[in-house]
């Protein structure tokens, strides 16, 4: 996998997830993740992961729970049942 470019992806994303100008224009959420058998404990470990990064970096807790919550809303998307 080329990492430059999915670390390019995952910020851009990130970005419009949490509301900033950028604008997604990558494959559907389920599209993307089709195949992959990403579980529910998975999704939830790069919630968690990515909300500990942004509290490293001095993000409130009321932005990294509007987040959080943005990112839940995906998870239907994401998640193979």
């Amino acid at each position: 996998m080329d990492m430059k470019k999915q670390r390019r992806h995952q910020t851009l994303f990130i970005s419009f997830a949490a509301g900033g100008p950028n604008q997604y224009t990558g494959k559907s959420m389920r599209k993307a993740h089709k195949g992959m058998n990403i579980k529910h404990e998975h999704f939830m470990a790069i919630v968690n992961h990515l909300a500990a990064a942004l509290k490293e970096f001095n993000v409130s807790e009321e932005d990294i729970q509007a987040i959080a919550e943005k990112l839940m809303l995906m998870e239907k998307e994401i998640v193979e049942a």
